[in-house]
């Protein structure tokens, strides 16, 4: 299903210049690719394309030439209602009352489907996505990638690619060693002995909480005199305990995962080890102070080797990574999108040439780097330190905002921009908070749908005809973002941007709340009446499902 109307538009476009270049004689396999965006003024049409620009080029004739060539070629196009050049190369256009009465129908008759493309059809995708270590509670910087990540895949799906979510757990290494050195350390200290927090160890109180746990739960076993063995198992057990937190955060949030994917697995079943080998026939590994290095350099210029297997014989994060990586396409994945912190972005050329080093091309992964939250109390940046245990949790906002709250804040801009999440205004009940604005939207549509309902006015009663009588300039600015929405979510899964729809849904709620102030929906007039009401119904749809692409609810009362 396509309802594109930026696809309509570039399809007579490449007509018009096809049929421009034969009669120029030129001969061209492919055209300049056709960008089609909302313009910023009214007055210069609803959507705009500046292609006469790179059409000239083509060409050797002014952009001016080739757009009023290209006007004169789409006046009969009965979807446009005015089609005009704008020096020095734009193409602005308007769309047809009869294409916008068209889009209320076919919302009505498709409902969420009036969104869906098979864009992605045979592809499949995996989306990993928070990936915390096993160490702590997840944080405010975490509910930003849940909510991203689950969101594009929602987005995705869409497309018609078959998505699969994924969460990567840290279970080895330094970190687990010192997670479990600090939960014995909790426990002696629950016993009366003097014994400090190992250097660089957790500090957070939530470990002694995981100590009484294990203190139960472990009894006589606490005093193995072989310490490795202990806290071999302490490290199990705490690892098992801050996952099932984590899982329980993450369904408050909204978030389920298809698979939950062990890091100590790739040891386990030989996964890291099989690598080496690989590349090593590959020639893209040599031995050097008594360590193993990946030659990245050989793959991307200005780039340093790195390190694989340390010359103590521990395997390097990096080597992991890898491994884990190849496993992901082994299960037959065409594309691999990783969401990952701030922290992380030094990471990102190296792994691109990993991938390209097993063979795979360096788009088949995207790698999406989200910025940090800062939470805001009163004007106030609330201080936070992870290192030290003392943060605001991902729990306790969503305890005090709520899940809808939450997730809007954290799609509300870009994922590379820094984001402010102001506490007080996610908790307002007025237009100040965008979601409530939204889902109020929503809910006040369902109460003029149910009072319809109560007069007896039945929808299935209604004449097509009569949305001819939409005409008043709040009507034609509502119908037109509805037939902008497809293209919206189009892009959003394009350019891999969830944050486009939030912007989409607080231009739609005012539209519609600027309508409802000016013009009865239940009105004296019976066409009017049932004209507007299925308009309002298109848009109920339609906020419902993009709210549910965001993982955010549409109340029917509030």
């Amino acid at each position: 299903m396509n309802n594109s109307v930026k696809k309509l538009i570039e399809t007579c476009l490449i007509e018009a210049a096809q049929g421009l270049l034969k009669k120029r004689g030129i001969l061209r396999e492919s055209l300049p690719p056709i960008f089609i965006s909302q313009p910023k003024k009214k007055e210069w049409g609803d959507l705009s394309t500046n292609f006469a620009f790179s059409l000239a080029r083509v060409t050797g004739q002014s952009p001016s030439r080739i757009g009023e060539y290209l006007v004169s070629s789409l006046q009969d196009v009965d979807f446009l209602s005015r089609v005009e050049f704008a020096p020095p190369g734009f193409i602005n256009f308007s769309l047809s009352p009869s294409y916008l009465e068209a889009t209320v129908k076919k919302i009505l008759a498709q409902g969420e489907e009036f969104t869906r493309f098979d864009l992605g059809k045979g592809k499949r995708v995996q989306v990993e996505f928070v990936s915390a270590n096993p160490t702590g509670p997840l944080h405010i910087g975490h509910g930003r990638a849940a909510a991203f990540g689950d969101s594009l895949a929602n987005i995705l799906s869409k497309m018609g690619y078959s998505v699969e979510r994924e969460y990567y757990i840290n279970d080895v290494g330094g970190q687990i060693k010192r997670l479990s050195s600090s939960v014995l350390a909790r426990i002696r200290q629950l016993q009366g002995k003097n014994v400090a927090l190992p250097e660089g160890g957790y500090k957070g109180e939530y470990l002694i909480e995981i100590a009484k746990k294990a203190k139960d739960s472990f009894g006589e076993i606490l005093e193995e005199e072989d310490e490795e063995k202990l806290l071999s198992l302490l490290g199990e057990f705490t690892v098992r305990e801050i996952l099932e937190e984590i899982k329980k955060d993450l369904d408050e949030f909204g978030v389920k995962y298809d698979s939950w994917f062990r890091e100590s697995s790739l040891y386990e079943k030989g996964d890291v080890p099989r690598l080496m080998s690989y590349l090593k026939d590959k020639g893209l590994i040599y031995e050097k102070d008594g360590a193993l290095w990946f030659k990245t350099s050989s793959i991307l210029n200005g780039e340093e080797d790195r390190v694989l297997r340390r010359k103590n014989g521990d395997y390097t994060y990096f080597a992991a990574d890898i491994a884990y990586h190849r496993n992901k396409f082994s299960r037959g994945f065409d594309y691999l999108i990783d969401i990952w912190g701030a922290d992380h972005i030094g990471y990102v050329p190296r792994m691109k040439a990993a991938i390209q080093a097993l063979g795979y091309p360096r788009e088949s992964l995207r790698i999406i780097i989200y910025q940090l939250v800062s939470l805001i109390r009163e004007g106030e940046k609330i201080p936070a330190s992870t290192r030290e245990g003392k943060f605001i949790s991902l729990r306790e906002v969503l305890r005090e905002v709520g899940k809808d709250a939450c997730r809007f804040f954290f799609l509300s801009r870009t994922c590379d921009s820094h984001l402010d999440f102001d506490l007080e205004q996610a908790k307002r009940q007025t237009p100040e908070n965008p979601v409530f604005y939204i889902q109020y939207a929503h809910a006040r549509i369902c109460s003029i749908l149910e009072k319809a309902r109560e007069k007896g006015i039945k929808m299935e009663e209604f004449d097509e005809a009569c949305l001819k009588l939409l005409r008043n300039p709040e009507e034609m600015e509502l119908m037109k973002q509805l037939a902008l929405l497809p293209d919206e979510v189009k892009e959003a899964a394009e350019s891999l941007e969830p944050h486009r729809l939030t912007t989409y849904l607080e231009n739609l709620a005012s539209l519609f709340h600027q309508f409802y102030t000016k013009h009865r929906v239940i009105n004296e007039h019976e066409g009017l009446t049932y004209a507007r009401l299925s308009l309002v119904k298109a848009i109920k749809i339609v906020l419902r499902d993009v709210l549910n692409l965001l993982g955010i609810s549409a109340p029917r009362k509030m």
